[in-house]
């Protein structure tokens, strides 16, 4: 089965907050269902990707070499002058479908050029969530061969094809981990030298309650159990550098 990845930029978190005149009262969580329901639609897997950060976004156009068929994005604000996403977009040799909400050509003078078109292999513009849909029904009819993607389906071994995508998962994961422990790690070296508790009353169970919250009702409490244990794994480090001093 072929895979199409919805990548959104900077601000695109805020949607349903953020200026409605121009960006509609949907949420990007709303713009998202509406992909992956689309995506059931056309018979295509559908994953979403959101960051504020250039570097992330990039990260994530690499890793879609080999694994990813084509690409929506909106770029947000990197469209009007990021050309390290040009470059990367140039680079995979993915078939890469550019959108907006707004019509960027009728907006301010700073919004109306696009660096990135030129690599892209059509524009979306001024037609909100739909913009979205009709790039993702261009690149199933334009640019996915049905004749290959039934051989596909034909040969795949779908435990295969979900182990893979478990393990793309988990080498993110093991980033945010590493990092988060070394933010940990620089808090228990500043409270060590200031003399503050290691510990704050009440900060363990605000964590716990935001992980239980940010997943769907079945997964709560694994997810508070998760995190439970990264942060059990955190008060080891940050007990053992107090100690060091």
């Amino acid at each position: 089965m072929k895979t199409i990845l919805i990548v959104n930029g900077p601000n695109l978190s805020m949607l349903g907050k953020r200026d409605p005149k121009h960006y509609g009262s949907g949420t990007l969580k709303d713009l998202e269902n509406a992909c992956v329901n689309k995506g059931i639609e056309l018979g295509v897997k559908v994953e979403c990707f959101q960051s504020e950060s250039e570097s992330a976004i990039i990260r994530k156009l690499h890793m879609s070499m080999g694994r990813i068929d084509g690409i929506v994005m909106n770029a947000g604000a990197y469209t009007h002058y990021s050309i390290a996403i040009r470059d990367a977009i140039e680079l995979i040799k993915i078939p890469v479908m550019e959108v907006h909400l707004s019509d960027i050509h009728n907006r301010e003078d700073f919004r109306n050029r696009s660096v990135i078109e030129a690599v892209c292999k059509k524009q979306f513009c001024g037609m909100g969530v739909k913009g979205y849909l009709l790039a993702m029904e261009e690149l199933v009819s334009e640019y996915f061969s049905k004749e290959a993607d039934e051989a596909e389906s034909s040969e795949a071994d779908p435990l295969s094809e979900e182990r893979a995508a478990i393990n793309e998962i988990d080498k993110e994961m093991l980033v945010l981990f590493e990092r988060r422990m070394k933010h940990s790690e620089r808090i228990a070296k500043i409270k060590a030298q200031s003399g503050a508790a290691i510990y704050v009353p009440g900060r363990e169970q605000e964590i716990l309650s935001a992980a239980e919250k940010a997943v769907d009702e079945p997964y709560s409490d694994y997810a508070r159990q998760f995190v439970q244990e990264i942060l059990r794994l955190s008060k080891e480090r940050q007990k053992e550098i107090s100690e060091e001093k």
